[in-house]
């Protein structure tokens, strides 16, 4: 008999609790919803997609208030048939009466720790993804809407778009149409570094596992780049491809407890860490690439360039004398020497040579301006005139550097055990000390977050297992009230619950204190404290 009374109590709370908790959740993933809707972000087939989604989610909210208000139900109408009264006359003591309550309780426990710790963090990352991962409909809305359309460090704007679901003439998966287009990309200062303007222009989606990359050429475009002030027409321009990862910016709540575990473990894997790891390794690339010209420089080495927009090769071969200060370096009548065969080789000298580093379209580059240059007797060409200024040489050389295939955590070690102290290039130095502190800063604020984050999970999974405990006891110890009244007893507490949960986890996220864990967990003190009198009023009587 004890195992029929255990077997009909868990079914019939099993039951009222599912059947609860499915229509708190449809109701609150719709209403998650309305606001990708009226933003023009979610196609008809994607709704139900999205909601469905959105489901598991919202599970971590709607199932401990379910529970709670199943206890409630179950538990009210038991005791107000007389049959708690019953089994008590039976012999069964309140513990025994109570053990398919605290057997549901544990299984409650297990379902919302498996929620909270893997399957939500999952489920975000997927409604994320799809609201971004279709990057045709966001760009399509963002003209409609006369707004600029972000993607790294590209801005574009159209005054119309076409979309072109697998066009035939090339692989991609869309093509969009542009009309009126204007693309700015902005370097990491958020500065225009190269502008480019167009009557029409495509853009092709190509996703490969899962990435999405876009492509994006502009037909009679005008090229305004700001580091040498060249302004071009050409009939077809090409800027930087665009990958957009995933198609969504990861967030914490978006890791499940292993992928937590990892990113303690190795910070610099992160991926919104990228652009802090990539400033680090442009800076180490320019302090080599200076060391390198410093010591070849100074030894009297021959240094080679290649100069890309004019298809040729540039050479210093010699200098009589050679200074730097900042990353410029001077030179007192140096030799220089263009072309690659006895045919096109020429050389001439010059009273002094001035040389400028900056970073363009993604890598290294140097200015160079020449004062006074005659050519030298004996070579080919030289009477043609020598450029005053030639801009945008890049270094034909191997230095030590990190390159793109090199891992962000190897960089960010190559970094830290560079010695700072005693450099010929200070200023580059000091940009490299603030750009490892500011890793170290947003690492730490990092960590701060996860560590909030897992306290909040686990606190958010004990609410479920109490607030059904404390349902569930007051319904016997409040029979003679009516069930929703009961309920709303226990409800006070558990939205405290939520309020106090969620204001600790964000004490926790600027650093852990016993402020921050007190009040993260003070919610469920509430909830079990209450739980705790609520049973030994219930033994008493």
């Amino acid at each position: 008999m004890p195992g029929l009374l255990t077997r009909y109590m868990a079914g019939e709370l099993l039951k009222t609790i599912l059947l609860t908790a499915a229509v708190l959740v449809a109701v609150i993933a719709f209403g998650t919803a309305i606001k990708p809707l009226s933003r023009n972000l979610l196609g008809g087939a994607d709704i139900l997609k999205y909601v469905m989604f959105a489901m598991v989610p919202m599970m971590e909210y709607a199932l401990p208030f379910a529970a709670g208000f199943g206890a409630t139900l179950v538990m009210h109408r038991l005791a107000g048939d007389n049959e708690i009264v019953a089994m008590n006359s039976c012999g069964l003591s309140p513990r025994r009466i109570f053990r398919p309550i605290f057997m549901l309780a544990a299984v409650l426990l297990l379902v919302m720790l498996a929620l909270v710790e893997f399957l939500v963090p999952v489920f975000w990352s997927r409604m994320e993804a799809l609201l971004a991962h279709d990057v045709t409909r966001l760009l399509a809305s963002s003209v409609e809407r006369g707004e600029a359309f972000t993607l790294g460090d590209t801005r574009i704007y159209a005054d119309e778009v076409l979309v072109q679901d697998t066009p035939e003439d090339t692989e991609a998966d869309a093509r969009l149409v542009l009309v009126g287009v204007a693309a700015l990309q902005v370097d990491e200062r958020g500065q225009p570094e190269t502008e480019f303007t167009a009557e029409y222009a495509t853009m092709d989606l190509y996703r490969l596992e899962g990435r999405s990359i876009l492509k994006l050429v502009l037909g009679d475009a005008t090229v305004f780049r700001s580091g040498d002030g060249s302004l071009v027409r050409v009939p077809t321009a090409e800027p930087r491809a665009i990958e957009i990862g995933r198609g969504f910016k990861l967030g914490v709540k978006m890791l499940t407890l292993p992928e937590m575990f990892e990113v303690q473990a190795a910070p610099a894997e992160y991926p919104p860490f990228q652009p802090n790891v990539e400033r680090i390794r442009k800076l180490l690339v320019r302090e080599a690439s200076l060391q390198y010209l410093a010591e070849e420089l100074e030894a009297g080495r021959q240094v080679e360039f290649d100069d890309v927009g004019r298809n040729v090769r540039w050479r210093i071969i010699s200098a009589e004398s050679v200074s730097q200060q900042g990353g410029t370096f001077v030179l007192q009548a140096p030799v220089i020497e263009t072309g690659d065969d006895a045919l096109t080789r020429r050389q001439a000298r010059a009273s002094s040579l001035v040389m400028t580093e900056d970073w363009r379209d993604g890598g290294m580059v140097f200015d160079v301006e020449l004062s006074e240059t005659s050519p030298i007797d004996g070579t080919s060409g030289f009477d043609r005139r020598w450029p005053a200024e030639i801009r945008s040489l890049t270094l034909l050389a191997s230095i030590d550097a990190p390159g793109p295939d090199v891992g962000p955590t190897e960089i960010v070690s190559m970094a830290r055990a560079i010695d700072s102290t005693g450099t010929p290039f200070p200023a580059l130095s000091k940009q490299l000390v603030l750009a490892i502190e500011r890793f170290d800063t947003a690492v730490q604020g990092l960590l701060w977050d996860i560590d909030g984050r897992m306290q909040q999970r686990l606190a958010q999974a004990c609410t479920g297992p109490l607030l059904l405990l404390l349902g569930a006891m007051l319904a016997i110890r409040l029979r003679e009230s009516p069930p929703l009244r009961v309920y709303a007893i226990a409800f006070v507490p558990a939205i405290l619950d939520i309020v106090l949960i969620s204001g600790g986890e964000q004490s926790l996220r600027h650093g852990p204190t016993p402020a921050g864990y007190l009040l993260i967990w003070s919610g469920n003190l509430i909830l079990g404290g209450s739980c705790i009198i609520a049973w030994w009023r219930l033994q008493k009587n």
